[in-house]
């Protein structure tokens, strides 16, 4: 008797262990579900809100753009984004301590923490110590640009070491139309933005030519609001800047008073930045 009724219970036993086993197996395929609903609700959720935010940037209907919003529209539309710095002494970062302190790298850090849409961006610093405009052409850095195929050229002018090499107005505007001409044609979905160098000390001195630094800065606005591209003048910039911190060109520039040190490279950054954030109408190269 003790036999069966040992039986019985193991057998009751079993049963209870075995509707017990397959209730919490439901259980967890129930809640395993949810979480599969949940994360594709998230996901679809994710895409709306991506595609959403792709037709918001889409340059036909968000006109002007700025450039922020162009860099993010191809970061969300393509597998990278990359822009090219190309230019002289000011894109290498002549004076600053370091080269995480130029403002390329400051630009590139800064872009990336603004927006999440942007931990893709490259920037490639294509600065030439010494080049003039002149230079750039015969060592064909323009190639270099062209091989990084950039959404977004930044193009510093080289007109302090124009003024210092003595090389003429008219071929100074020259070698800007050359280079324009060959990045224009070559990158027809990219954008340019022509920038003037920093301003430095004695800017008012003569060269050879009898030219000064500013003679350089003013003719070759009129050749660029002429072929109406994209510019921003920087110098201009930094020097409000100087004077809304309450403080003189001497703290913007390293010992030889022309090249931009930390500090100088912070405002030329700040300048750079808050022209990314305006709304401008900047064409396609290939759209002039």
């Amino acid at each position: 008797m003790n036999k069966y009724i040992v039986l019985l219970c193991g057998g009751i036993c079993l049963v209870i262990l075995i509707f017990g086993h397959l209730h919490w197996k439901k259980i967890n395929e129930s809640a395993a579900m949810e979480v599969k609903i949940a994360a594709e609700k998230n996901l679809k959720k994710e895409q709306e809100q991506r595609e959403a935010l792709i037709n918001r940037l889409t340059p036909s209907k968000n006109k002007p753009q700025s450039l922020m919003d162009f860099l993010k529209y191809r970061a969300l539309t393509q597998e990278k984004v990359v822009v090219t710095v190309l230019g002289s002494n000011g894109t290498v970062g002549t004076g600053a301590s370091d080269s995480s302190k130029a403002w390329p790298a400051l630009l590139e850090k800064n872009l990336r923490f603004y927006s999440p849409d942007l931990e893709s961006l490259k920037i490639n610093k294509r600065g030439y110590s010494g080049y003039s405009t002149s230079d750039l052409l015969k060592s064909k850095k323009t190639d270099v640009v062209i091989n990084d195929n950039p959404d977004l050229v930044i193009f510093e002018n080289s007109l302090i070491i124009n003024h210092v090499k003595s090389i003429s107005i008219k071929q100074t505007n020259e070698d800007l139309k050359n280079i324009m001409s060959i990045l224009q044609k070559s990158l027809p979905n990219a954008k340019i933005l022509i920038m003037s160098p920093n301003p430095i000390s004695n800017s008012k001195n003569k060269n050879e030519l009898g030219l000064t630094y500013l003679d350089y800065i003013k003719e070759s606005e009129k050749e660029i609001n002429k072929n109406k591209w994209a510019y921003l003048d920087t110098m201009e910039g930094m020097e409000k800047k100087l004077k809304d911190h309450n403080n003189l060109l001497v703290d913007m520039l390293a010992s030889d008073y022309v090249n931009p040190n930390d500090y100088g490279n912070s405002l030329w950054f700040e300048v750079l930045f808050d022209h990314f954030k305006r709304r401008s109408q900047i064409r396609l190269a290939g759209n002039r």
